[in-house]
């Protein structure tokens, strides 16, 4: 019987993206952004990993359905609950449910964004 080895200490487990994104695997979807909004740091087309079972708290993203579309908007508490419209920074009020053709009206809070770093210019270039 011989030693255990030294660097047994350092091995690491393997990377799990679902653990590390998905909270409630039940509750999680994954949508695409069909706009750009740079100050939230959603590029075109980036991943979008939305949870409809938390409670959004003040500065959160949101995935909202209004006028029969899903929007990203940022949800405000102060001084009174709103939304923040992401393209003109208007506030606007939190729907309810006879504005959407869903029961409801926030889909879920935006999790985590993933952009393609690829993205833009080098869609065309070859793989090495």
């Amino acid at each position: 019987m011989g030693f255990p080895s030294p660097a047994q200490d350092f091995v690491e487990d393997r990377i799990s993206l679902d653990a590390k994104f998905i909270a409630h695997p039940h509750a999680t979807y994954f949508m695409r952004a069909g706009l750009t909004h740079y100050r939230e740091g959603i590029i075109k087309g980036a991943l979008l990993v939305v949870d409809s079972s938390l409670n959004a708290c003040d500065g959160s993203l949101l995935v909202c359905c209004m006028d029969g579309e899903f929007k990203v908007k940022r949800y405000r508490s102060h001084p009174r609950p709103h939304l923040l419209n992401l393209e003109s920074g208007m506030v606007e009020a939190i729907p309810d449910e006879t504005s959407c053709d869903s029961s409801r009206p926030i889909f879920g809070v935006i999790t985590y964004i993933i952009n393609d770093a690829r993205a833009g210019e080098f869609d065309d270039c070859p793989v090495m």
